[in-house]
């Protein structure tokens, strides 16, 4: 009994290393505490609570498309959306998403472990039309941007694979080749658009170019303005501002895994800037 009391010892021990000294991959947990910190320092416009809580590189992002960094985020304190709304949570590594939808609001914040501490890397809201608005136009001209060269330069290989897995899904949704989209799109994938009435999934995005296809429509899609991009070794995030080519700017963030040696989106969330 004393050998197995000293051997279940050893094994817990063994385990809590590996989830906290860096040995292999660290056992995912849930950022789901840091976000109820977070989300009553805001209610309560409480800085010293807040401020720990929120990553170096954090962006805000609201449903009219209003961004603020760190700072500017801690001196107006906006109010939160969904924030009674019992949030979905995805741990991928060092990344952690939790999601809050009610009705055609959506809310997504993008966690980040930094050592042992989660930190808030990403608020973003989405607040999505009643009904679906027309696509830009019929028949596109070629897609240089984003498909073929875009405004900013990746610093790390992470961030180079990550930006050619996402202009492979560019150019499969230029050319309506789902048998290219498919491989680079996570299963659990999905795209929450302000100019679409409702959230799309993986699915969903493959019975559109099929449809595109079958119609012979073609549609290139918005070009890249400007980006930021963020390596977590297993995961990579971009925070990109785009512009349609027929209607506003809008900031649209996006997630990559890296799984069976190719990066996947996991997915795409369109705050129009207003």
């Amino acid at each position: 009994m004393k050998n197995k009391n000293m051997l279940a010892i050893v094994l817990g021990l063994y385990a809590l290393m590996m989830a906290n000294a860096g040995w292999g991959t660290p056992l995912p947990y849930s950022a789901k505490p840091a976000d109820q910190m977070f989300l009553q320092a805001v209610g309560n416009k409480d800085k010293a609570a807040a401020v720990p809580l929120l990553d170096r590189d954090f962006v805000w992002i609201d449903s009219q498309g209003k961004r603020l960094n760190r700072a500017e985020f801690l001196e107006r304190f906006p109010s939160v959306a969904n924030g009674d709304v019992t949030a979905e949570e995805r741990v991928y590594g060092n990344t952690a998403l939790l999601k809050s939808d009610r009705g055609q609001v959506h809310v997504k914040r993008v966690w980040v472990r930094r050592g042992t501490q989660w930190t808030l890397l990403l608020y973003q809201e989405v607040t999505q039309v009643e009904k679906n608005e027309q696509a830009d136009g019929v028949e596109s001209p070629e897609c240089i941007n984003p498909c073929k060269s875009i405004p900013f330069e990746p610093q790390t290989a992470n961030e180079k694979a990550a930006v050619a897995s996402w202009q492979g899904v560019m150019k499969a949704m230029a050319e309506n080749d789902a048998e290219l989209y498919a491989p680079l799109i996570a299963e659990e994938f999905t795209a929450t658009d302000t100019f679409h009435d409702r959230v799309y999934t993986k699915p969903d995005r493959l019975e559109q170019i099929a449809k595109r296809k079958k119609n012979g429509v073609r549609s290139v899609p918005p070009e890249m303005v400007s980006a930021q991009m963020f390596d977590f070794g297993e995961t990579v995030v971009m925070i990109a501002r785009e512009q349609r080519r027929q209607g506003k700017p809008y900031f649209n963030s996006r997630m990559w895994v890296k799984r069976d040696g190719r990066w996947q989106m996991v997915f795409s969330f369109n705050t129009r800037i207003e």
